[in-house]
C-alpha cells in the first residue's frame, strides 16, 4: 500500500494522510486556501538547498510550505509485536528530527512563511512526493541535487528523476550548495526557449512565473556549434553556412516570441552559443534567477518527461531549474 502519511508528532497513521500543523516558532500557521509548496525533506546538505529554495520562492510569490519528508511503508517482511513498535518509533523520531532541522532552516530563509510539517509513505521517495502534493493540490515540488553533484551544479539523482518523469505539478531543482548564498529575492525568471510545437504553453508557462514573483523575464535559446563532419575547407564553409542560417533563425524565432507576449511583458533576449550546452550556458549573462526547462513532446500527456536538450541545460545550469509539466493545473499561478 501506498498513500499513507504518518502524524510528524504523534506518529499515528491513516489511510491517507494525517499531519502536523504548525507555526508555533514563528507565529505563523498555513492558511489551507494558500497555495503551497511540498519540500522533499533530508538529513544533510541537498535537504538544505531545497528547503532554501523553498523558502525563496514562498516569501516572494506569497505562498506557505510544506515540509514534507517520505520515508518507507512498512519494516521489510511481515513485523509483529514488539519489533513493529520499535520500528514505528524509529520512524516517528527520525522524521522529527529532519522536520526540525527542516524548520531551523526554513525560519532562516524565511521567517514568516507559514509552514506545515508531514511524512508521507511510500516506497520511492520523489514518486512519494509527487503523489502528496497531488493529494493536497499543492503547486509545485522542490528538491535539492544528488549527493555526487558538483557545487553550483543541478545533480538529477533518483527523487529528482521520478519527479521529472512522473510529477502533476510543477518541479523545482536547487543546485548543490544553494543554502550558502540564498539571495534576498530572485529578479530575473529566464525561460528555455526553443521554437516547437508546444512553443506557446511554454511561454505562457514562464510568463506566469515571471509575473507571479514579480521578476524580470528573458528568453534564452542555446546554440550549440555542431561538431565537423567532414574535413576540408569546402566542406568547413558549407556547415558555416548551415550555422549561420540556424543562428539568423534562433534569432528570428526569439523575436517573434517576444512580441507574441504583447505590449504588457517586456522580455530580454539571449542566444547564447558554444562548442556544447556547458560552454553556451557558461558563456551567458546569470543573475539571481531561475531558469524554466520546457519538457519533451514526446512525454505523457499530463506529466513531466525531460528531454535530451532540457536534460543537458538542467545539469549545466549554475541556478535553480523549474520544469513545468504538460497538461498542468495552472489556475493557481494566474
Amino acid at each position: 500500500m501506498s498513500g499513507a502519511t504518518i502524524d510528524a508528532t504523534s506518529g499515528e497513521t491513516s489511510g491517507e494522510t494525517s499531519e502536523a500543523v504548525s507555526g508555533a516558532m514563528s507565529g505563523a500557521t498555513r492558511d489551507p486556501s494558500v497555495p503551497s509548496i511540498v519540500v522533499g525533506c533530508m538529513p544533510d546538505d541537498r535537504g538544505d538547498d531545497a528547503v532554501a529554495l523553498a523558502g525563496v520562492l514562498a516569501r516572494q510569490l506569497g505562498w506557505g510550505v510544506t515540509l514534507a519528508y517520505v520515508q518507507p511503508e512498512s519494516w521489510p517482511g511481515t513485523p509483529v509485536g514488539a519489533v513493529d513498535a520499535e520500528w514505528a518509533a524509529f520512524l516517528r523520531a527520525e522524521a522529527d528530527q529532519i522536520l526540525d532541522g527542516a524548520l531551523r532552516r526554513l525560519q532562516v530563509v524565511a521567517p514568516d512563511v507559514p509552514y506545515r510539517r508531514t511524512v508521507h509513505a511510500h516506497r520511492g521517495s520523489g514518486r512519494g512526493l509527487g503523489e502528496l502534493a497531488e493529494l493536497r493540490g499543492a503547486a509545485m515540488v522542490v528538491v535539492g541535487s544528488a549527493p555526487e553533484g558538483h557545487h553550483g551544479r543541478v545533480a538529477v539523482g533518483s527523487t529528482a528523476d521520478q519527479l521529472l518523469h512522473g510529477s502533476p505539478v510543477p518541479v523545482a531543482l536547487a543546485p548543490w550548495g544553494y543554502s550558502a548564498a540564498v539571495p534576498e529575492r530572485l529578479s530575473r525568471t529566464t525561460l528555455a526557449f526553443h521554437r516547437s510545437a508546444r512553443s506557446a504553453a511554454t511561454l505562457m508557462c514562464g510568463t506566469l512565473l515571471s509575473t507571479r514573483l514579480g521578476t524580470r523575464l528573458r528568453l534564452l535559446t542555446v546554440l550549440a556549434r555542431p561538431k565537423r563532419f567532414f574535413g576540408g575547407l569546402q566542406h568547413a564553409g558549407v556547415e558555416e553556412q548551415m550555422f549561420q542560417v540556424a543562428r539568423d533563425q534562433m534569432l528570428t524565432d526569439l523575436d517573434d516570441a517576444a512580441k507574441s507576449l504583447g505590449p504588457r511583458v517586456a522580455a530580454e533576449v539571449e542566444l547564447a552559443e558554444g562548442d556544447d550546452i556547458p560552454s553556451a550556458l557558461s558563456g551567458a549573462d546569470w543573475a539571481d534567477e531561475l531558469l524554466v526547462c520546457s519538457v519533451s513532446d514526446a512525454g505523457p500527456l499530463t506529466r513531466v518527461f525531460v528531454g535530451d536538450v532540457s536534460s543537458k541545460i538542467i545539469r549545466s545550469a549554475g541556478v535553480p531549474v523549474v520544469v513545468f509539466p504538460r497538461g498542468a493545473r495552472l489556475d493557481v499561478w494566474r
